[in-house]
């Protein structure tokens, strides 16, 4: 493992939890790897082959029909790893997932993951705190998505993304937008043009740029918070372990 490779997977706050041995062990075995806007890194019916631990990017989970119909269920970053499937030992991927930002992972074969995730309690348990955040984020999406207007919504799904990027820019097409939201894309210039008219963002082609937080926050209503509340909840008793941890640790939340 080299000193690139452990900083890179400082960045995924799964791999930031472990004990520094156990951590040692998984980044010896992983592959350092770049993911491509667009990429398609899991697809959907796929034998479940590697499994991805973002350290950055934001990865787009879709659920597809038999006959071709497709939307997004869920977004994934520096929090988290996919497919959710292998935690099960599915043995294919039930979802595809896109890369919607591009970005990093450190990447095992499933043999090593599932002898990894066998042999350390801790990591087990990471996993399943990060499916269950994922699941959470996936139910309050139904949440806005029957209760909200779309430029709440959109609001919301602005957040999501900023919560997994550095800086206040995030390069998300109409096209993703359209997807993230299930609705056509004049409906997403539409939505865009109100936040920038008010001034909670601005947006260029395939740009978006935050420009007051609060104030988007505030627009996007009350749950935008639930999720990332919960994930932050039941990833607590870990992020206090790795405080106390002389090496250096990634422990921001990323919900």
């Amino acid at each position: 493992m080299s000193e690139d490779d452990e900083k890179l997977g400082l960045q995924n706050q799964l791999i930031s939890f472990l004990p520094d041995d156990i951590r040692s062990e998984l980044l010896n075995r992983a592959i350092a790897t770049d993911l491509h806007s667009g990429e398609t890194i899991i697809k959907a019916g796929a034998k479940i082959e590697k499994v991805f631990f973002i350290c950055n990017g934001i990865a787009s989970v879709l659920v597809k029909s038999r006959s071709g119909k497709v939307t997004e269920s869920g977004i994934v970053g520096r929090e988290g790893y996919v497919p959710s499937g292998a935690l099960v030992d599915a043995e294919t991927s039930f979802t595809e997932v896109i890369m919607q930002v591009p970005g990093q992972a450190m990447v095992l074969d499933i043999t090593a993951f599932q002898a990894l995730r066998n042999r350390h309690r801790i990591l087990e348990q990471l996993l399943t705190c990060a499916s269950h955040a994922l699941r959470t984020q996936i139910e309050c999406t139904l949440l806005s998505n029957t209760t909200q207007t779309v430029s709440q919504r959109l609001a919301r799904w602005i957040l999501i993304c900023h919560n997994r990027v550095d800086g206040n820019q995030l390069h998300l097409t109409h096209e993703f937008l359209s997807l993230m939201l299930a609705v056509r894309r004049p409906s997403v210039t539409d939505a865009l043009h109100f936040l920038e008219g008010r001034g909670f963002i601005r947006s260029e082609r395939a740009k978006i740029t935050i420009r007051n937080r609060d104030a988007l926050e505030e627009y996007a209503g009350d749950i935008y918070g639930l999720s990332e509340e919960e994930h932050d909840r039941v990833f607590a008793r870990f992020r206090a372990s790795a405080l106390l941890r002389p090496a250096a640790v990634d422990t921001r939340s990323a919900g």
